[in-house]
């Protein structure tokens, strides 16, 4: 026969598609023989091929749980997966047969390409076949793993981590709560734990994130658990392996685990000193029984050891510290008895736990509704036999669904309730299914608890726990994977105990008690610490005290519970905000921040992190950019003539008496709700309008509240027996429904406009995942808090310097009229031809900074500044009123002289706007809007004071913004060229 070329081609194609034939045939054939069987129920007919894959979704606990209750409830029912048949078990009585009654039939596994490649060939204790080399593995197991004697040798290393693990977590939350992530923090303890067991080293936490050993370490662990469970569909599908690369890449992964293990194995046999790790000891046993104890057997405990002892109790801690956080009456409840049963002066210890019932209840509770292998790991029968009734041909595959048995309302009371107290009855525990049945259940059951409750004792013992927000912790598990992880990493708030002071070791104590801290200026008193010595205003309080020190540029004080240290030099500023500028990039957490500022999550208020690096640059680049102040242009001068066309209503023809920080105020709110919004809240058109007044009360009650925290801040305590949290929580409701309606009334119009926040939902549209409405309000929101009384603040300032400085005001008007005329009005381009307005305006930042201690930061680790120790949680103050009138840096500081700021480089020492990377963003805008408005109001009115007496330049002695003690009055007389401007707005 002669071959063409399409026959060549064809010939491949035929006989794929005979395979496909045959295959499909005993398939049909092995399904009739097996139908004549017993089995279980069904979901429904199988599809070809695929059997009943396309029923199961992700979780697959909840998958299998949901087909069971499809079949009537069904204790067990049965599955054809590919080329495999599949028995899934529902029931505890059920579960019992088949690790009683038929044991050792089901004491096989599947095999696996998983546990063939990783698993050094089906050999190690968790994948090997039911036999002789088991039975020695489970041996060794027992005497030199997990017995008694070898877990208690390696107490002092579960200890250790622990209070590494307490150490890490005190740190920033010894002054303060402080938001934690717990999830990586329990993975770090568990892994440590087993490795330093094992070889002796730690690759989680303690400078290891920057070590290239430990990132390649704690990457493989990460993707070896990823790729294990019960198998991938090639599993269950032998063609996909000639298909897909599936076998390629574990076989690949197999490789960098297997010379990961035998680094390990071959660093401590070239140790010359043998430690007392466990491959110490199994390479003493290799000694002597060189023909079992081989390198592939010890690095296959190992790897059993690293996959089932570090992610499975990490993940018992996530959901028990979850429930804990959602269950504040069991924290609670623990924390009691442990208080009682252990007391404040030591901490936990491991063998304290048989006192602690409640305790050991909450862990069993846990390990009941979330258990971390909710679908056991698969058994395999080796021969047929009967369960329930039913016949279960040989290799059929057993899956055991414990999360469904764990709630079965048949077993349990409430069953989908936490409460750990239903484990006070006798024999409860005993329904638990948590680490498996008869001879294959897990033998790491005792290490695993044992570290599991000694780590939740010390939790609940050590530090005060609360969720992050008002909302309870998100349950949800994750879909993939064979370990049940939460979906979401767990955060939380915690506060350091008093005990944790005592707990930490002695050189540790020793250290803290030798920090070289900056002066302070008493001893300060028990629980109030240093706050009987402050005196409002703040400012001027924090230039006296270093007197007494003095003059010491930096000191320390302690208010409440927290360290603050306040700076009074610009020279120890710019070192805190160039060399620790990312140390001390983070804010204190105060109650306002929380509920008014988004759970601490806007630009003002946020922690330092890739969140508040995204604000910034929103900020820097859809805000406040120089494009984005442009197009607002004519809102600003809008509201200035609205400004001017006020004040000339009474003052055309001679003085007229005016109140300014109205005025002002007016000026800078509408400005910036107008940019915001396309709205005005202020002026004589909205005296009568409902909805304005609302909101002008508001804004005011917002920046009454605004500042570096209340009293509560630094005593904790007092947030529960005052009502200051609850006022704030009230007033955060009041302003997110404002702010709410000003984003849903731009979102509801057809026709988008110019403003930030149809910009905002513009952008929202195409990241709807960053741009929320809740990032939006925030940004918002700290426009309005942090643009308008600054704004107005200086405004009047400056004006009451020029009444009190009339050669000022003069000169200035000097200025203008040359350089601008008196035919038009001064623009926002003609600023650049006023040197001396731009000096006034710098010398009123200078003498009258709004903001006279800047907004507070925090040390996110420990630093030096200027010689002096600064620890991790101090709140770092900077005294710019102070810094701003130290005679060591200004020449008559006292005085108001914008001639000073001819001086090149002068006004590279202001600190008005804050400096570093969390200096304010809206510094330009500030200036470009006072700058205006000062030039205008010079252009157009002759200014006299009220009388002979000169302005009183007093400050208000309450809030965050420094004001004048009482609203500036002054007298105001039209010149010409406002004529010109009304006469032409007019026409």
């Amino acid at each position: 026969m002669i071959k063409t070329k399409n026959n060549s081609i064809m010939e491949p194609f035929y006989m794929i598609l005979s395979l496909v034939f045959l295959f499909i045939s005993l398939t049909f054939l092995l399904g009739t023989r097996r139908r004549k069987l017993n089995l279980p129920p069904s979901p429904a007919w199988p599809y070809p091929i695929i059997g009943h894959l396309h029923l199961l979704k992700l979780p697959l606990q909840r998958s299998f749980l949901s087909l069971s209750k499809s079949l009537g409830g069904a204790s067990i029912f049965s599955l054809r997966l590919g080329t495999r048949l599949v028995y899934v078990v529902s029931s505890h009585s059920v579960a019992e047969e088949c690790f009683t009654k038929n044991d050792v039939v089901f004491a096989n596994r599947p095999e696996f390409l998983f546990a063939k490649h990783i698993g050094y060939n089906s050999s190690t204790m968790v994948s090997a076949a039911y036999g002789d080399s088991w039975r020695n593995l489970r041996r060794i197991g027992a005497i030199e793993i997990f017995s008694s004697i070898r877990i208690d040798s390696f107490l002092s290393i579960r200890k250790d981590e622990i209070r590494r693990l307490i150490l890490c977590l005190s740190k920033n939350s010894l002054q303060e709560p402080a938001k934690v992530e717990l999830g990586s923090l329990f993975m770090g303890l568990t892994i440590n734990n087993i490795i330093r067991m094992l070889a002796g080293k730690r690759y989680y936490g303690d400078g290891t994130e920057d070590d290239d050993e430990s990132k390649h370490v704690r990457d493989l662990i990460a993707e070896v658990i990823a790729a294990g469970g019960a198998g991938n569909a090639a599993d269950y599908f032998p063609i996909l392996c000639w298909l897909t690369d599936y076998e390629k890449r574990v076989k690949k992964l197999g490789g960098r685990v297997d010379e990961f293990l035998q680094s390990l194995v071959d660093e401590k046999r070239a140790e010359k000193v043998k430690g007392s790790t466990m491959i110490d000891r199994l390479l003493s046993l290799q000694e002597t029984q060189p023909e079992y104890y081989t390198d592939v057997i010890i690095k296959g405990i190992i790897e059993v050891m690293i996959l089932a002892g570090t992610d499975t109790s990490a993940a018992t801690l996530e959901w028990a510290m979850s429930n804990l956080l959602n269950h504040p009456e069991v924290l609670k409840k623990a924390k009691t008895e442990i208080d009682e049963q252990i007391g404040l002066d030591r901490l936990i210890e491991e063998q304290d736990i048989v006192k602690l019932p409640y305790l050991q209840s909450i862990v069993a509770e846990t390990l009941r509704l979330y258990p971390v292998v909710p679908m056991l790991l698969p058994h395999m029968a080796s021969k047929d036999c009967m369960v329930a009734g039913y016949d279960v041909p040989r290799k059929t595959i057993l899956l055991v669904n414990v999360w469904a048995i764990h709630r079965d309302p048949k077993m349990w009371e409430e069953p989908e309730k936490f409460k750990p107290e239903r484990f006070e009855k006798e024999g409860e525990d005993k329904k638990l299914m948590s680490f498996g049945m008869g001879r294959r259940a897990c033998p790491g059951l005792g290490l695993g608890q044992r570290l599991v409750t000694l780590a939740l004792g010390s939790l609940v013992q050590c530090f005060e726990w609360e969720r992050t927000g008002e909302e309870y912790v998100d349950m949800t598990e994750a879909a993939k994977g064979i370990t049940m992880h939460k979906s979401t990493s767990l955060e939380a708030m915690c506060r350091t105990r008093p005990i944790v002071d005592k707990i930490l070791d002695a050189s540790n104590s020793s250290r803290r008690r030798k920090l070289n801290l900056p002066p302070s200026p008493t001893r300060p008193f028990p629980v109030i610490g240093h706050l009987h010595l402050l005196k409002l205003p703040l400012h001027r309080t924090f230039l006296s005290l270093p007197k007494s020190l003095d003059g010491a540029s930096i000191f320390s004080l302690r208010l409440g519970t927290r360290l603050v240290f306040v700076v009074s030099s610009h020279s120890v500023a710019e070192e805190c905000f160039t060399k620790n500028d990312i140390v001390l990039a983070n804010r204190p957490e105060f109650i306002f921040g929380k509920y008014i500022g988004y759970n601490s999550s806007t630009m003002v208020s946020a922690a330092y992190g890739d969140s508040w690096r995204n604000l910034r640059r929103v900020g820097t680049i859809e805000i406040f950019s120089s494009f984005r102040l442009n197009s607002f242009l004519s809102i600003r001068e809008d509201e200035i003539r609205r400004l001017i066309f006020s004040l000339s209503n009474n003052s055309q023809q001679e003085y007229a008496k005016v109140e300014m920080r109205t005025l002002f105020m007016n000026l800078t709110i509408n400005n910036i709700l107008r940019m915001v919004a396309g709205k005005r809240f202020y002026g004589d058109e909205t005296e009568d309008d409902d909805e304005a007044r609302h909101v002008r009360q508001l804004i005011a009650d917002v920046a009454v509240s605004s500042g570096a925290g209340n009293v509560a801040d630094y005593f904790p305590i007092l947030r529960l027996i005052t009502s200051y949290e609850k006022q704030v929580k009230k007033l955060a409701g009041r302003i997110d429904e404002f702010l709410q309606s000003l984003v849903d009334e731009k979102r509801a119009e057809k026709v988008k406009g110019n403003t930030m926040i149809d910009h905002l939902l513009s952008l929202q549209e195409t990241q709807p995942d960053y741009y929320t409405d809740v990032i939006i309000k925030g940004i918002i929101l700290v426009m309005i808090i942090a643009g308008t009384n600054t704004s107005g603040g200086t405004l009047e300032w400056a004006m009451a310097n020029l009444l009190n400085h009339p050669e000022v005001l003069e000169r200035a008007r000097t200025e203008i009229e040359e350089q601008i005329g008196s035919d038009r009005l001064i623009e926002e381009q003609d600023i650049v031809k006023l040197p001396y307005l731009q000096n006034i305006t710098s010398e009123t930042l200078r003498l009258y900074p709004v903001v006279p201690m800047l907004l507070p930061h925090m040390a996110s680790e420990d630093c030096i500044v200027a010689g002096y120790d600064v620890p991790r949680g101090t709140m770092v103050m900077v005294n710019a009123w102070a810094i701003h009138r130290d005679p060591n840096m200004w020449e008559e500081p006292e005085k108001f002289k914008p001639e000073r700021f001819e001086k090149e480089g002068e006004d590279k020492k202001m600190l008005s706007f804050g400096m570093g990377r969390r200096a304010c963003p809206g510094s330009g805008l500030a200036q470009r809007l006072v700058t205006l408005a000062l030039g205008s109001l010079v252009q157009c009115f002759d200014w006299e004071r009220d009388g002979e007496k000169y302005v009183d330049l007093t400050e208000a002695e309450k809030g965050t913004i420094m004001r004048k003690a009482e609203p500036l009055k002054a007298m105001c007389r039209a010149r010409p060229i406002v004529h010109k401007i009304l006469d032409a707005s007019c026409s």
